[in-house]
């Protein structure tokens, strides 16, 4: 008890929160890794899409980050001046630019893509491989019941 209060007991909120206390913990293991090679989990994040989708939109990469177009742009422009990618004319709309990765942008997402599969590998070792699967299978679940439909 600390001041007469109970302590907070986090394992018994509702599962949102649950969540989101699993989601910090994870992301906190990603920031530690990516702290040394000076990338925030969201350029990390944008440098992967745009590694897998070169002459990607900013557009098309909001939903994909699940961040809005003004955070988008700061995080381009903070990537574009840190030398990671290039914006270049989009032939099909000339309002739009696509994203590439330049020589500096490719080498670290190759030094990092692999940062994704130490962090998986830590929750894996705490679970069986059926809760492993199961949890997988539940978060997929979850996901499609608040998935935002047209």
């Amino acid at each position: 008890m600390a001041n007469g209060h109970e302590a907070w007991q986090w394992d018994n909120g509702p599962i949102g929160r649950l969540m989101k206390i699993g989601y910090l913990a994870l992301r906190r293991e990603m920031e530690e890794l990516l702290r040394p090679v000076g990338l925030t989990h969201a350029q990390w994040s944008a440098i992967s899409v745009i590694r897998h989708f070169p002459g990607i939109t900013p557009s098309q990469l909001e939903p994909i980050l699940m961040i809005e177009r003004p955070s988008v742009t700061s995080l381009l422009n903070g990537m574009a001046n840190k030398g990671y990618i290039l914006r270049k004319d989009n032939p099909e709309d000339g309002r739009s630019k696509q994203l590439y990765l330049t020589e500096k942008g490719r080498k670290l997402a190759e030094e990092t893509e692999h940062f994704a599969s130490l962090i998986e590998e830590r929750v894996k070792a705490a679970l069986t491989e059926e809760e492993f699967a199961m949890l997988r299978k539940l978060l997929i679940q979850l996901a499609g019941v608040f998935e935002r439909r047209p």
